[in-house]
């Protein structure tokens, strides 16, 4: 049996390889030879290329949820982090967003469990940053949580393309529903220091996700 470690690095290999060549352009082989191990070594580790896909696609899951935990804890402004996570989540400059697009294409039963997993964990921590938010009497007394959060996550499966002629531009807009949305759950009080320090707002989510 391989150990963690071992493990580690092919499963870290397999994601590199799958992200620069594609899938489809990767076999077993390719990846064994990539690290100097037998294809015995290889098998007695993953049965599968489809079992190394699910745990290459654990791993990314992994990666962002700890990227959402350092953000949540790092930023005291609940509705940025809400908005950070609009964003990050239309996997729009992720270092493996080709890895996700092409399991999406190719291996859709794979990439539904990764999707439903990740979508899970999302939705947790929008909802944590939505009822802080509410604890700071950052929100209208009206706002039903359970519901904004449900409209999220519709909303973000909607709109996560993979394919987009400009993904930067596509993620600009994105941003900016975001924005617009979250102001309409702003109260009164909340509203007028978003629009007295809209540029620093700005300008600290532009850090934010500058890092994704």
């Amino acid at each position: 049996m391989a150990s963690e470690d071992n493990k580690r690095r092919i499963v870290e290999t397999a994601s590199q390889l799958f992200n620069s060549r594609g899938l489809r352009g990767v076999t077993m082989d390719d990846i064994a030879n990539t690290l100097h191990i037998s294809k015995r070594t290889l098998y007695e580790t993953f049965a599968n290329k489809e079992e190394l896909l699910a745990e290459c696609l654990m791993m990314v899951h992994d990666e962002i949820e700890e990227h959402h935990k350092r953000i949540y804890l790092k930023v005291d402004e609940p509705l940025l982090v809400a908005l950070y996570m609009i964003r990050v989540n239309a996997m729009s400059n992720h270092s493996y967003h080709h890895l996700i697009d092409e399991s999406e294409r190719y291996y859709p039963d794979i990439h539904d469990r990764f999707f439903k997993m990740h979508t899970s964990s999302f939705r947790d921590m929008l909802y944590q940053a939505l009822h802080y938010a509410e604890s700071q009497n950052y929100l209208r007394p009206n706002v039903d949580i359970d519901t904004t959060v449900d409209f999220m996550c519709e909303f973000l499966q909607r709109h996560r393309l993979s394919e987009v002629d400009n993904r930067e531009a596509y993620l600009h807009k994105v941003s900016e529903i975001g924005f617009t949305f979250l102001r309409g759950l702003m109260s009164t009080e909340t509203l007028r220091r978003y629009e007295e320090h809209e540029d620093e707002f700005r300008s600290m989510f532009n850090q934010m996700k500058d890092n994704i």
